[in-house]
Formats: structure tokens, sequence, C-alpha cells
């Protein structure tokens, strides 16, 4: 099987990473000020940029190409937290982040980016027009040069800069526009939200090939009660931190984990252990193939690859142990080739 692991550290990569708030930019840890940062010629983007799928890359490529062509900067513009958690509706749904800031900056580093700006949004930030965070942000404290960004791109209070924004601005302060079509894999519209779509519905694969990589979560191995261990197969209990970061569907999972500076593959499940537990606490459990030792406490990533079946509530635990063995083989059969683009 052939495909790009979800979280990639090159030593040799130069990304710059800083932090922006209250008008001043700090460090990657945000605690120390960096007064001797300066603008220079810089190609910028700006956007959530929430999965990094493979629309987002297609337009950072083509931000790295201009500012290599034009010996300038590149600079990309993200926010924590997501804008959404901070200014939605109250009456709309939470968004569901497909990637952390520890993910989204692990996954930005390998594509060839000066730097990586992460500005701290908050709802008087939100209150900044278009022009002001342009031509005080973008034009003054970076130096903006060349403007990267997607189709459907809004920014400012209550997104009310558009591309006509953009270019308006551009006039007067001598800066050019780029602007990335709109983005489609196998026909399908790509966006975060069509992707969140997917993960919600179990559809795997599907939002694999929109994301360009295996969709994974991040979490630390708890101890819980063992159950599977007495059936012969012992699960390590996940807890992801992040109350934000979006669950799959229900149910069960061909999976890679990466734990222990190794990759196991692994089926998970997701869901309420209805046959042995009946909870009302949604659980994260995966077993590892070929693995024996102890993890509790250890920090574990895991890829979904592919879902097997619904969870569901058998009437033995001999019938769930048949069940279970006959996951396991799937499992450890499964060798569809995941080719990203």
């Amino acid at each position: 099987m052939h495909y790009r692991p979800r979280i990639l550290l090159l030593e040799f990569e130069t990304m710059q990473l800083l932090r922006y708030k209250g008008r001043r930019f700090y460090d990657a840890s945000g605690n120390i000020p960096l007064d001797a940062f300066h603008a220079e010629p810089s190609a910028i983007t700006i956007g959530t940029y929430d999965g990094v799928h493979v629309g987002h890359r297609k337009l950072i490529a083509e931000l790295t190409r201009i500012a290599a062509q034009k010996n300038m900067r590149s600079v990309l513009i993200t926010f924590e937290p997501h804008p959404r958690l901070v200014v939605g509706k109250k009456d709309s749904q939470t968004v569901k982040l497909l990637t952390t800031l520890d993910e989204k900056i692990a996954l930005l580093r390998p594509l060839g980016l000066d730097t990586v700006v992460v500005i701290e949004f908050t709802k008087a930030f939100s209150e900044t027009p278009p022009d002001v965070f342009v031509q005080d942000v973008l034009m003054t404290q970076l130096g903006l040069s060349d403007m990267v960004i997607g189709y459907d791109h809004g920014f400012g209070k209550n997104r009310q800069g558009t591309i006509d924004t953009l270019r308006q601005l551009a006039n007067t302060g001598n800066f050019g526009i780029t602007v990335v079509e709109e983005q489609t894999v196998g026909g399908a519209h790509l966006s975060s939200t069509v992707i969140r779509e997917r993960l919600e519905h179990g559809l795997i694969e599907e939002a694999n090939q929109l994301l360009g990589s295996a969709y994974h979560l991040s979490g630390t191995v708890t101890r819980g009660e063992a159950r599977g261990r007495t059936i012969g197969f012992p699960t390590a209990n996940v807890s992801v931190a992040n109350a934000h970061k979006l669950i799959p569907k229900r149910g069960v999972y061909v999976c890679d984990a990466l734990v222990l500076g190794h990759r196991f593959r692994a089926m998970t499940n997701i869901g309420y252990r209805p046959t042995v537990a009946d909870e009302s606490r949604l659980s994260i459990e995966t077993h590892l193939l070929d693995f024996n030792g102890d993890l509790y406490g250890k920090s574990i990533s895991i890829e979904f690859l592919s879902r097997l079946r619904d969870e569901q509530k058998f009437s033995s635990i001999d019938a769930l142990k048949a069940q279970l063995e006959a996951d396991k083989q799937a499992t450890a059969t499964y060798s569809k080739e995941l080719l990203w683009n």
C-alpha cells in the first residue's frame, strides 16, 4: 500500500512559524515578542486551511511558485481558533475541525512555505474592516506584494472583503492578485465542508481522496476496563483532547496507528460498546495487530483507511468474538492502494 503519512516532519525544513496578537508578532510559543520581525516583499495567502486538503495544496503550490519566480517571501496566514468558533451563529451547529492547529502546522511544513502566521482570532479582531486589515497588517507589517486566494475568498468584518474589494485595494496599494479557481476531485466540489460531510457519513475513502492523505485522530491512550483483553482483543482507549475535532461516524474501521515511533495496522471501533457495556459516552478503541505491550499514557495517532461496518449489538460474547476475528482478517488483508494527488 502506498500513501503519504498524515504527519511528516523533515529536519531540513526551515518554515518559520509566528503568532500574531494585539498587532504584534510573537515566536511560535506566542510568549516572546519578535520586535525585530520586519516587512519584506511577500506573496501572501489567507484562510483557515482546515484539513490542508488537495485544493489548499494547489493554492499553496501557486503561492510558492509566484514567490520563487519573483524572489519574494511566501507567507500563509491562518487563524486560531477557527473563526466560526468565535463568530458563528448561536443557532448553528458548532464547526468540527478536520485538523487541530498542531496537525495543520505539521501538514503545512513540507509544502515549501517560508512563513506561517497564526493570528489569534478574537471577537475584537473579527471587527477589523477589510481595508484596515490589508493596509495595516498585510501591507505595512508583512510587506504584501502579491496575494493568492481562492475563488470564493472572503475576509474582514462579517467577511465583507471580497475579490472585488482586494482588486480595488490592489489598485491603490500596488500589489498583484492571483485567483485560484474552484477545485474538484472526481467531479466532486472540494471544500472542508464537503470533507466533513463525508466523514460524518463514514465515507472514509472518499474523504481521504479529497484530503490527499488519510484522515487521522491524535490523542493519548487512557486506561479503560480492559474488557477487550479478556476476549483476546486488547484495545487502546484513545482520548482526543480537542473537543472540536471531528470524530467519524460510529462503526468499525481499518486504520494505521502511529505510536512509539512505529506504524501498526489496527482496527478501530468508534461507538458505545453496546454488547459489553452499552455506555452513553462515545469511545474510541483501537486494536493494534502484531503488538504486545503497555501503551497507557502514550501519544497515538490513528489514520483511517476504510470503514468495515456499523457498530452493532451482538447476542453473545462468542458472537462478538467471531465478528471481531472477521474484522481482524479484513483489516490485516486490506491493501487498496491510496493514490494522493
